[in-house]
């Protein structure tokens, strides 16, 4: 693209204008390294007499002169201008920095043309590289003066740490954010480290989760709002210490303080052991009025599967009469009357699952153990599996349910009917939260003594800090957000499961989905003994 220039305006006069006003030096060569253009700023810039540009055309020659006052430092003046002519005849870009003898820096920048020739600008940077070496220099000032506040911060620190390790209790002092900034050696020996916690800077919360009594880490947090409230724990086998807080001023930082009170403990044993069996009596009493509270909710979720297959299987009977109906058929034909017969099984079926629920969990309710009475007997697992999936799938049009049962044991010593509803729940969860997936699957097979059930989804997962809660009545996943449900289901799948001496696994990833196993306790049957006419074999 070319440059504008008005018509009628002299090339000349605008390129002199502009020479003339720029602020930094300029100088054109053509392709025989002549000088066509040097503006008075470059002449300024590098000392250069007018008469000698105007009668020395040719670089070599000026670069000899600045050579031989010594611009280029010392050495063979001739080397020099030679080393800079074999640059100018490369038609490389360049940008260099050199010092002048007076102290002025300039910057200079070549660019070559299309036409062969070369363009350099010069700028004088001198103030500019004496602000960066005054930085420079207040820079290492700084440091230096930190190195000494520093050294000097740490002899206060080594002074606070002699004074605090003469203190019988164990003393750690941690900042606003709870970043360990002093220990003594008490506390060193209760949460021991081949680092020192100082040196670490470890945040108090996570060093008390990982090394310290169960419940520690959260009291601790307890204490930041009420710090006059000691709380005490078990160290190891027999010590016991109480924590307590207190800050220390206006900046955030808090001392915590672990008091030894075995000796205290072991004087008060024998009245805490009374208390704990009034206690114990009196928590045996509120779970069973909490467990008969309990049983309206879960009897309102756990039998709405059986419900809605009854109103499923009616809306389909309902349909296949009017359909019969509008046909104008006086008979029913045996296809229909088949239908007819399976849907009102179905009904059947399910009404008497549900009525037997309601009965188990009234009889568990009225129960004054407060324990949930199984009617254990050696049951068909293998057929009961397959049965609630066969189920399941007649229900559900939006995924496969796939199973490989083969290794599941053909039997086991169990309430068949418990344990069907548990194995209900997890498959129909399985299913509402996977929606836009189109496959459940489901797996059985015997590991360490017990027969496993794993149903699994590719869902949306459950987060992993939020697993060891989803059996707790009522808690529902973060996930689940959207979703119906009443967070019931899983509490009351995992009572029946615990009670028959098993133990429900989950293991789930969001995003990714979720594997849930029932692991019942399972012993091989014992081989048969051999008939008379074997034992002679």
């Amino acid at each position: 693209m070319q440059h504008f220039i008005r018509k009628g305006s002299s090339e000349a006069d605008v390129l002199r204008h502009l020479l003339a006003t720029m602020h930094k030096g300029i100088t054109v060569m053509d392709p025989q390294l002549r000088l066509v253009v040097v503006n008075d700023t470059a002449c300024r810039l590098l000392d250069l007499p007018r008469e000698l540009i105007e009668n020395t055309p040719d670089l070599e020659e000026v670069l000899r002169f600045i050579a031989q006052r010594g611009e280029y430092g010392p050495g063979d003046p001739e080397a020099q201008v030679r080393q800079r002519l074999e640059l100018a005849r490369s038609r490389k870009m360049f940008d260099i920095e050199r010092q002048r003898p007076d102290g002025t820096v300039l910057r200079a920048q070549g660019t070559p043309m299309p036409d062969g020739g070369f363009v350099t600008i010069y700028t004088d940077v001198t103030e500019a590289r004496r602000r960066n070496d005054a930085v420079a220099e207040a820079r290492d000032l700084l440091e230096e003066r930190l190195q000494e506040r520093t050294a000097e911060l740490r002899r206060g620190r080594d002074l606070l740490a002699s004074t605090v390790n003469a203190v019988n209790d164990g003393l750690v002092v941690v900042d606003e954010s709870g970043r360990i900034v002093l220990t003594n050696n008490t506390f060193d020996r209760l949460f021991p480290s081949e680092r020192s916690w100082t040196d670490s800077g470890e945040n108090i919360v996570d060093v008390l989760q990982r090394l310290g009594p169960a419940g520690l880490a959260e009291a601790l947090e307890g204490l930041d709002t009420d710090p006059e409230t000691p709380s005490e724990f078990r160290f190891g086998a027999r010590s016991w210490y109480r924590v307590s807080c207190r800050p220390t001023g206006d900046d955030g930082t808090v001392i915590y303080r672990f008091a030894d009170i075995t000796t205290f403990k072991l004087q008060h044993r024998a009245l805490q052991q009374h208390t704990d069996k009034l206690v114990k009596m009196l928590r045996n009493e509120q779970k069973i009025n909490e467990m008969q509270r309990e049983f309206v909710s879960m009897a309102s979720h756990e039998f709405r599967t059986p419900l809605a297959i009854i109103d499923s299987n009616a809306q389909r009977l309902r349909r296949l009469l009017d359909r019969h109906v509008a046909s104008g058929a006086n008979p029913i034909d045996d296809e229909a009357a088949t239908a007819l017969t399976r849907r009102l099984g179905n009904i059947r079926e399910s009404v008497d699952r549900m009525q037997y629920l309601i009965n188990r969990f009234l009889s568990f309710t009225q129960h004054q153990s407060g324990a949930l009475e199984l009617e254990l007997k050696e049951s068909a697992l293998r057929p009961l599996v397959q049965a609630v999936c066969l189920r399941q799938q007649s229900l559900c049009t939006t995924h496969l349910v796939d199973t490989d049962l083969d290794a599941l044991p053909e039997t086991a010593r169990i309430d068949s009917r418990l344990i069907e509803q548990c194995i209900a729940n997890i498959l129909s969860n399985a299913i509402k939260y996977s929606a836009g997936r189109d496959r459940i699957r489901v797996r059985g097979f015997t590991e360490n003594g017990h027969a496993v059930i794993r149903i699994e989804d590719d869902g949306v997962g459950i987060p992993e800090h939020e697993i060891p809660k989803i059996f707790n009545r009522y808690f529902r996943a973060s996930t689940s957000s959207g979703i119906p449900g009443t967070g019931i289901g899983l509490h009351m799948t995992d009572m029946i499961v615990s009670e028959h001496r098993g133990k429900l696994h989950v293991v789930s990833e969001v995003g990714r989905g979720t594997a849930v196993e029932i692991r019942l306790p399972h012993t091989a049957a014992p081989a048969a003994p051999p008939t008379a006419n074997e034992a002679t074999l």
